[in-house]
């Protein structure tokens, strides 16, 4: 028998990926949006530079390493960071140095949510 698909042409759907689709609640939450873009930079859609900071402090949370800044900004859309996310690329060591042996930042993720006035969300 033959696969429909296959006769109309129509593509099979494609399952989404799980990184992809956590980064993008991630993205909505910091941003208090329905939706977002996948191929959108941060800041095009709405965000600002203490948003940026929740979002830097909310990405480390979810993949369990202290992340730069720098990194983010390399990577600007909801699909790059997924992609960095899941590449295993920078990031920082269990002794909390980066791949050029600075240690982490002065300010905690507690200090940042203290300064920016917001309470913590998981």
């Amino acid at each position: 028998m033959t696969d429909p698909d296959l006769v109309t042409g129509t593509p099979a759907p494609v399952a989404p990926d799980p990184v992809v689709a956590s980064v993008r609640r991630i993205w909505a939450d910091v941003l208090d949006a329905e939706q977002v873009p996948v191929d959108a930079g941060f800041f095009e859609i709405g965000g600002d530079s203490l948003l940026f900071i929740v979002l830097l402090e909310r990405l480390s949370r979810f993949c369990g390493r202290e992340l730069d800044a720098a990194e983010l900004f390399e990577h600007g859309t909801v699909a790059d960071q997924a992609r960095f996310l899941t590449s295993g690329e920078g990031g920082r060591d269990a002794a909390g140095q980066d791949a050029g042996g600075r240690g982490a930042a002065a300010i905690g993720a507690h200090d940042r949510s203290r300064l920016l006035g917001r309470s913590r969300r998981a």
